[in-house]
């Protein structure tokens, strides 16, 4: 019996030993977390472009790289989508975009309107607006 009582003792002592050193390894780290830079797992936040029109929705997502424009971005977006899109850039710098995807800016009374975070952006500014990874770019035609 003693022999019983003797090992239930033994197996005791070091099971809960362990829940203490675990218990205080996990108070460790997280205490030293933040001097640390673990890498995230979670997927990297990406810039998104919507092509809104009525009926035509499109939707392309990347990584925004450091001095990336919306044109940049709406060029990406062409080659990965297989946009037809047709603009020029005059002497100024200043951008006009005649044709995405088969609708012509101006035609019917519609132009296209382009939008960084919910702010309109000026077409001819498509060359100098920036885009940041978290941005949301939108172009209507309205």
């Amino acid at each position: 019996m003693k022999y019983k009582k003797l090992l239930i003792n033994f197996f005791k002592k070091p099971v809960f030993a362990q829940i203490i050193l675990l218990i205080l390894l996990v108070g460790v780290i997280s205490l030293f977390k933040p001097l640390f830079n673990f890498p995230n797992n979670s997927t990297p936040e990406m810039a998104t472009l919507f092509i809104n029109f009525e009926t035509e929705k499109r939707f392309f997502e990347g990584e925004a790289v450091k001095g990336m424009t919306i044109l940049d971005a709406l060029n990406m977006a062409v080659s990965v989508g297989k946009i037809k899109l047709n603009y020029t850039i005059d002497e100024s710098g200043d951008v006009d975009v005649m044709e995405i995807d088969g609708y012509t800016n101006g035609m019917g009374g519609k132009y296209f309107t382009f939008y960084l975070n919910s702010k309109k952006i000026a077409t001819k500014n498509l060359n100098r607006e920036v885009v940041q990874n978290k941005d949301k770019v939108e172009i209507r035609n309205e």
